[in-house]
């Protein structure tokens, strides 16, 4: 049951960071803003249940090095690439 609350917290913060990344875009083509973000957040919790579920299949367990593997790849989509700032 802690693999799952574990799960479930950082799908609940990888779908805040979909959809932060996707309010403007929809806003600017004229998508309702409560809309684009329901759509990034089924998106986003669609994303994570395909690579749990391709860890699972792997080897019929998902371990705490695959989540970390998993949210760290995810993380990375989303961190700054703009070298000035770093």
């Amino acid at each position: 049951m802690n693999q799952l609350k574990a799960i479930t917290k950082r799908t609940v913060a990888y779908i805040v960071l979909k959809v932060s990344a996707t309010l403007g875009g929809g806003a600017i083509m004229g998508i309702a803003v409560w809309q684009a973000a329901a759509l990034a957040a089924f998106v986003g919790f669609m994303e994570v249940a395909e690579e749990v579920s391709r860890a699972y299949v792997e080897d019929g367990d998902v371990s705490e090095a695959d989540l970390n593997e998993i949210f760290g790849a995810k993380a990375k989509e989303f961190e700054d690439s703009d070298p000035e700032l770093s």
